[in-house]
């Protein structure tokens, strides 16, 4: 739905949704909310391939490897995070609740993705999730539920990765923090105004000038993430201000190669 005439509106090109969200923009978070997710995922499938005996004794330290970590509020990370434990079964305990925490956490993520790519008349002009919509869905998701889900297609979420969806809500989690790493990474790799743009770069400039077959115009809306995070939901500074400023690989997005 295009208004570019309307109220407070900027939109240069006549193809932002309500006035706000153009294509490129759109594009931006759907391809941040893909390397989020692709990125967990890849990360729980090799911890996943590896021998118990392994892992228990070698915990994966997320803070290290993925940076969606750093969008959670502390009280959240420490739930998550490896440390000294007093006792075999300590570790043990403490070493599947920060697990289950951090699934539950990726759920979240992939849910957002779900919602946002999912088909329709219209996808592409059309809203990006929001906070409330996406923490809707997510609550409709759980286990324990009795909130019959509407018509619209259900997210894939297995009976195991729903449980761990419930201890991610349990222990403080939030839509908005998937959804604020979505955003704010979609900025800072995914735009010029970002740190670490020239890592994707190539990929996304391709896209948004129609390598896909889908030309996107230019549009003054298309850089304007302040105005996207009022819109959907999230609180005008990111969670992202903590996110170490190193070299290290958990700051690197996913490639076509990786």
């Amino acid at each position: 739905m295009s208004e570019p005439n309307a109220p407070g509106s900027a939109c240069t090109c006549g193809e932002c949704f309500e006035g706000w969200l153009s294509p490129r923009m759109r594009e931006r978070l759907e391809y941040s909310a893909e390397l989020r997710y692709g990125l967990a995922k890849a990360l729980l499938d090799t911890q996943d391939g590896v021998p118990d005996d392994i892992t228990n004794t070698l915990p994966i330290d997320y803070a290290q490897i993925d940076i969606a970590f750093y969008y959670l509020p502390p009280a959240l990370r420490a739930k998550i995070s490896t440390s000294p434990p007093e006792t075999q079964s300590d570790a043990d305990a403490s070493s599947s609740t920060g697990d289950a925490i951090y699934r539950g956490y990726i759920a979240a993520f992939q849910v957002a993705l779900e919602l946002a790519t999912s088909p329709g008349e219209g996808a592409k002009h059309r809203s990006f999730p929001t906070v409330s919509y996406i923490a809707k869905r997510l609550s409709e998701l759980r286990p324990d539920s009795s909130t019959p889900s509407n018509s619209e297609p259900e997210p894939a979420l297995d009976a195991t990765a729903r449980e761990h969806l419930a201890a991610f809500l349990d222990a403080g989690g939030s839509a908005q923090y998937a959804l604020d790493c979505i955003v704010d990474r979609a900025r800072e790799e995914l735009s010029p105004l970002g740190r670490l743009y020239d890592a994707e770069k190539e990929y996304i400039d391709a896209v948004l000038d129609g390598s896909d077959g889908e030309p996107r115009g230019a549009c003054a809306n298309d850089l304007d993430f302040a105005r996207v995070r009022e819109k959907l939901g999230l609180p005008a500074e990111t969670r992202g201000v903590d996110v170490p400023l190193d070299d290290g690989d958990h700051l690197d997005p996913l490639s076509d190669e990786e």
